[in-house]
């Protein structure tokens, strides 16, 4: 006796649509592992400041807080790493978890990222969405408020 799994299915529900506000000077960036990322126009040879969604799926079991200390330990470990504030804000219209942080980088000088993370129930399935941005320090002090706004522009439709 056999039977055919298929993705999606209710067994294999598909992934959570996610969506992102982005200014006109944005534009799709295609990256490894992102299902969906977004790059600022720069000019040639500067680093891209760019905002990744990621989605990782999880057994029913695992919970935000278990997301939170996974994300607090691979920050931790950056050599060099200063963390600059966290909390708990929403994010896609549910519990969340915001950190921003920065860390030196031997080819763009400094680095600062802000990663949000929110976990959706789906079917037998969690999934943990995480809204990566990053930009270099200089870049920041001029666009650090719309990389904001996009990753706050999330939501799930």
């Amino acid at each position: 006796m056999s039977r055919t799994l298929t993705f999606p299915s209710s067994d294999a529900p598909a992934l959570p649509i996610v969506s992102i506000d982005v200014p006109d000077d944005w534009h799709v960036l295609s990256t490894t592992a992102a299902l969906l990322a977004t790059a600022k126009e720069v000019e040639q040879g500067e680093f891209r400041p760019n905002v990744v969604v990621a989605i990782s799926r999880f057994g029913q079991g695992y919970t935000l807080d278990t997301a939170i200390r996974a994300v607090i330990e691979k920050v931790s470990s950056i050599e060099g790493v200063a963390e600059l504030g966290r909390d708990r804000p929403e994010v896609l219209g549910r519990a969340g978890f915001r950190i921003e942080f920065s860390y030196p980088d031997r080819r763009a000088g400094t680095l600062m990222q802000a990663v949000r993370l929110a976990l959706v129930s789906n079917g037998p399935a969690l999934d943990l969405v995480q809204v990566t941005a990053t930009a270099t320090a200089t870049q920041a002090r001029e666009i650090w408020a719309e990389i904001r706004s996009i990753q706050a522009s999330a939501t799930l439709s």
